[in-house]
């Protein structure tokens, strides 16, 4: 309910003219989860609240201060390592106070279906996805939308559209893709307040990440019937199995073709390039199927130890200790060989270090036993561990490279979408 008034205080100050937080700037928000730097605020927290003050505990805080809504807190305290007073004070901000990210967040999903669209715009979670995208679809007006979503919150903003749809409503033509957005009242406001636009939905993550905890038949069903009711025009996966799953396009991840010629480098500065996250803060086991292969490619080559580049990092490091987008492809560029390590399922489909790969022309070190039955595979381009024999190593690494038809080129490059 809370959350919900803050959509209705957003909206109005749209409605006012104000696309600004009404004193925002004198606005302090201590955030008290994640890292201790500004660069780990997440940016969508930082857009709306200018004034946070990062790396706070709950030792920072008075009980009374936070019974008397004194303090505004972003983020959720971890529970490890709490004495009882602590899980008090974890209690109290767990149930009495606003959580600002989560505020942001709804900020974020107002302004997306009330403010005035680009002609192609595209709205994904992750400002990692969004770094991504913006390379790779130069004519989309690429802006991240909150993963936040709570149905009752989502009903309101909808109702609003509907009550203020004459003073918001445009009517240009063009193209919207919402990526991972399954809510169909936030869709529905949108469609209300957009009516000229295509509408597409986009699935980048598995269907167990996107909607879990809800039956694929549903999802399936409502997907069918947000077509049918033309709030949305059509929807896509990039994940082949999820996409017969719910009776939609399986269009896999692509890069761009001429962005990837751009940082390719005849110069090779590493022998490979890994750069991911941990499969979870506790489970940090991604690389462990690489371990082999790097003793067995030190062993053969002892030079390349120096050449190897791995960044790894927890989730709550993922903005302040990751690398921008960029300038990993111009890691990518100088490298030999590729790694592409699933994270949390090995059906997870294909990330975007496939097509990255196969338009670069690199070999790739995988675990993903999926690309074994795909149209690029090829011998002489993959080394599947579990699959490919640990003895094999010498000969891939050594061997010629087939390159790519240029049909299957196509097929993952984002210029043909």
């Amino acid at each position: 309910m809370m959350l919900a008034w803050q959509a209705f205080i957003r909206w109005k100050s749209l409605l006012a003219g104000s696309a600004r937080f009404p004193d925002r700037d004198r606005f302090r928000v201590y955030r008290v989860s994640g890292g201790s730097t500004q660069q780990d605020v997440p940016p969508l927290l930082k857009k709306y609240f200018p004034d946070v003050e990062p790396g706070r505990s709950l030792k920072d805080f008075s009980l009374t201060g936070l019974l008397s809504g004194k303090y505004r807190l972003a983020g959720r305290p971890d529970k490890r390592n709490l004495s009882f007073f602590g899980k008090v004070k974890r209690f109290v901000v767990r149930h009495f106070l606003t959580d600002y990210e989560q505020v942001a967040g709804v900020f974020n999903l107002v302004d997306s279906v009330f403010l005035p669209s680009r002609e192609k715009s595209w709205f994904t979670p992750g400002i990692h996805v969004v770094e991504m995208f913006r390379v790779h679809l130069p004519e989309f007006s690429v802006r991240e939308i909150s993963e936040y979503s709570h149905a009752f919150t989502n009903r309101v903003i909808w109702l609003l559209a509907l009550f203020s749809r004459r003073r918001f409503m445009e009517r240009e033509k063009g193209m919207t893709v919402f990526c991972n957005v399954t809510d169909p009242y936030l869709l529905k406001a949108y469609r209300l307040l957009h009516p000229g636009k295509t509408v597409c939905l986009r699935f980048h993550d598995m269907l167990e990440q996107v909607a879990a905890g809800k039956n694929p038949n549903a999802l399936r069903k409502k997907l069918h019937d947000l077509i049918s009711r033309k709030v949305i025009d059509r929807a896509e996966s990039y994940h082949e199995a999820d996409a017969r799953r719910l009776d939609i396009a399986f269009r896999p991840n692509a890069v761009n073709g001429r962005v990837m010629e751009a940082v390719d480098s005849p110069a090779r500065h590493y022998f490979y390039v890994f750069v991911g996250m941990y499969r979870s803060d506790g489970d940090r086991s991604r690389l462990d199927g690489l371990a082999e292969i790097r003793e067995r490619a030190v062993r053969l080559f002892p030079s390349v130890a120096g050449y190897i580049r791995e960044h790894v990092i927890l989730s709550g490091q993922r903005f302040g200790n990751r690398i921008p987008y960029p300038a990993y492809l111009e890691m990518i560029g100088r490298s030999e060989i590729m790694v592409d390590m699933y994270r949390i399922d090995p059906g997870e489909g294909l990330s975007f270090r496939i097509p990255e790969a196969l338009l670069l022309g690199r070999k790739v070190i995988t675990n993903r036993l999926m690309v074994l039955d795909c149209d690029f595979y090829d011998p002489s381009r993959f080394f599947v561990i579990g699959h490919d024999s640990p003895g094999r190593l010498e000969a891939f690494l050594k061997g010629d490279f087939r390159p790519l038809s240029p049909e299957i080129r196509k097929r993952y490059d984002s210029r043909e979408w």
